[in-house]
């Protein structure tokens, strides 16, 4: 009787223990991009002051924002983003978001059922910390190096359509990719 006690409380045991490894696994990851490759990979990219957070129901919050420049925006986010409000998961385990009321921040994100969402794989920053040259990448730049890729985790790349950087924070905040004279992908002074 008392090996089937401790049998079952050893297998209760283990199955606590891999159910706790999951909890700790589920938590939200998201490979380095560079910004440009959030502009192009993005349904739209905003400029936007927050007004109002909602604690939202069905797994998501929402924010109403003040929308002071659109830099991209598909058709359907044209249409999702005239209520002025972006979706994020609840739970930091969904890759939700955190913003702060007051603040102005530059956003990408995508639609999904006609409803602008935005989560931490995107691009989110605040607007005084965006450099010059990101704001002129998100204001211009950017759309004119979406034909070129960015890989962040290479050295070199034999394509003629891709700049590559090692996780190097210079570019990410200094660098565009955009065509030469050649017709090939380089990074830009």
């Amino acid at each position: 009787m008392k090996s089937i006690r401790y049998s079952m409380l050893t297998r209760w045991l283990a199955l606590a223990l891999v159910v706790a490894c999951c909890r700790v696994a589920d938590a939200c990851t998201c490979p380095p991009a560079h910004p440009q490759t959030h502009f192009c990979n993005s349904d739209f990219v905003i400029v936007g002051r927050v007004q109002k957070t909602f604690r939202g129901k069905d797994f998501y919050d929402a924010y109403k924002l003040k929308i002071r420049n659109t830099y991209k925006a598909t058709p359907k986010a044209k249409v999702a983003l005239q209520s002025g409000r972006l979706l994020t998961p609840s739970q930091d385990s969904l890759c939700g978001v955190s913003l702060q009321p007051r603040e102005t921040y530059v956003i990408t994100g995508r639609v999904v059922h006609l409803e602008a969402h935005v989560h931490l794989c995107g691009f989110v920053s605040k607007w005084r910390e965006v450099t010059p040259r990101q704001r002129k990448g998100f204001r211009l730049l950017y759309k004119q190096g979406c034909t070129c890729k960015v890989h962040m985790n290479r050295r070199r790349s034999k394509s003629p359509n891709a700049c590559t950087t090692g996780y190097n924070e210079c570019y990410e905040r200094h660098g565009i990719c955009l065509h030469d004279r050649e017709h090939r992908c380089r990074w830009t002074r």
